[in-house]
């Protein structure tokens, strides 16, 4: 009665083992995109397919090669694709692991010197001086000339060296510290005692590389801030 029962209610079914055709494969992409398939993701799957498929290129590539080479060579064994490719991966590990010790031994000889940009590591630029430092150094600096020609001054009566007698002192003084390679612009043929009715004048400045404010010794052998258009105006006018 129960068999009778199954054999009249029964309903169509489905049966065989699932099949895959080419028109499901844009729905299952599209399924997977939908449900939560993020563009890094999806970047990363390009990149890993684009990877795996030079590797079995490159793995063509070699057994073509090496199997083409048994004509002039036959002692060389015949090479299948699955060696091929396990060669190929072979060795790409084995660059890795150089590459990776070669890495490891530039960093201990020279800690922190590297820095990770992106895929590649680049020296890391030295550190900018602060600017105080470096406005410091500027102004010993140029204090330190101002003391030297204040010394000639008091042995050559008062008056400091000419302009073509600037190089009888140390070279090392002219030479601006910040930025390098500069050199400290010299008037020469002043005294250092005040005439009357006239205030000190420039002495010795830092030159345009400096920037437009720069460190300038007056005769009196003070230091003052100046923009450039002010120096050039005493420098013309001989008036404050």
């Amino acid at each position: 009665m129960l068999l009778a029962l199954v054999i009249v209610g029964a309903r169509a079914a489905t049966a065989g083992m699932p099949s895959v055709t080419l028109v499901d494969v844009p729905r299952a992409v599209r399924t997977v995109t939908e449900t939560g398939l993020t563009d890094l993701a999806r970047q990363r799957l390009e990149v890993l397919s684009f990877f795996l498929l030079g590797l079995c290129a490159c793995a063509g590539v070699i057994r073509w090669v090496w199997n083409g080479l048994r004509k002039d060579f036959p002692v060389l064994p015949r090479l299948s694709y699955a060696r091929a490719l396990g060669l190929i991966v072979m060795w790409g590990l084995l660059f890795v692991l150089v590459l990776t010790m070669i890495s490891g031994a530039r960093e201990l000889m020279t800690p922190g010197a590297w820095e990770k940009k992106g895929l590649t590591y680049k020296l890391v630029p030295p550190p900018a001086p602060p600017v105080e430092a470096e406005i410091t150094a500027r102004f010993e600096a140029i204090s330190r000339l101002g003391d030297r020609l204040a010394r000639y001054a008091e042995a050559h009566g008062g008056a400091f060296p000419a302009a073509e007698q600037a190089g009888e002192l140390d070279d090392r003084l002219w030479r601006v510290p910040s930025p390098p390679d500069g050199r400290y612009v010299y008037v020469g043929g002043r005294t250092s005692d005040w005439e009357a009715g006239r205030w000190p004048s420039p002495l010795a400045y830092e030159p345009e590389s400096a920037g437009p404010d720069r460190l300038v010794l007056m005769t009196d052998g003070n230091v003052q801030w100046m923009p450039a258009t002010e120096v050039n105006r005493l420098l013309t006018s001989g008036e404050p």
